[in-house]
C-alpha cells in the first residue's frame, strides 16, 4: 500500500528558515562588495536621507534589502560623506585594487657600480654586498636590469702560446 504525501507550501517555506538558522553560528568571510552593489547601497541611502542626514534605522533597512552587513552599508555612506566634505566627486569604488598584493622589493642598482669588482663577481656575493636576496637579483637579471660582463682585455692565449700549440 503506497501513500502519496503532499506538502503544504507554507511548510516548505518554514523548512528553509530552519536550515538557515542551523547554519547561523558558522562564521564565513563576507565577500567584497561589487561596484554595482556599492552603487545600489549609495543610491538607496540617498533616497532615505534628508539633507544629507540618514533617518533612523536606514542602514539596517538597506542592509536587509541588499543582503549585506550593516557595517558595509555604513562604510559606503561614510566614504560618500568624506568625499562630499572634501569637495570632490563621490567615489565609492573599492580601494583594494590599488593596495593589495605583494609589495615590490626596491633595489638600488646605482650602488652596483660602487661595489668592488671582486665583490660582484657572482650573484651571491653581489646580493650580500647590496644587502638583498640572491633570488631578487636573479629576477632583475632575467628582466634585463642586470647583465653579465666579462673582461676581454685578458685573452686566454698569447701569440707565443698559439704558435707553440701549432
Amino acid at each position: 500500500m503506497e501513500e502519496d504525501i503532499i506538502f503544504n507550501q507554507d511548510e516548505m517555506h518554514d523548512s528553509n528558515n530552519e536550515h538557515r538558522c542551523a547554519n547561523a553560528n558558522v562564521h564565513t568571510r563576507a565577500k567584497d562588495l561589487t561596484p554595482n552593489q556599492r552603487q545600489q547601497i549609495y543610491e538607496a541611502l540617498l533616497q532615505r536621507s534628508v539633507n544629507g542626514k540618514l533617518r533612523k534605522n536606514s542602514t539596517n533597512k538597506v542592509a536587509e534589502l541588499l543582503n549585506v552587513h550593516r557595517s558595509a552599508v555604513w562604510r559606503v555612506w561614510k566614504r560618500a560623506k568624506q568625499c562630499q566634505a572634501n569637495g570632490v566627486p563621490v567615489d565609492i569604488s573599492s580601494r583594494k585594487p590599488k593596495n593589495c598584493g605583494r609589495k615590490k622589493v626596491e633595489v638600488d642598482l646605482s650602488q652596483v657600480q660602487t661595489i668592488p669588482l671582486h665583490r660582484r663577481s657572482n650573484l651571491r656575493s653581489l646580493a650580500k654586498a647590496l644587502g638583498s636576496n640572491k633570488s631578487t637579483l636573479h629576477r632583475l637579471f632575467k628582466q634585463g636590469l642586470l647583465r653579465r660582463h666579462s673582461n676581454t682585455i685578458k685573452p686566454y692565449l698569447t701569440e707565443e702560446n698559439k704558435k707553440e700549440r701549432l
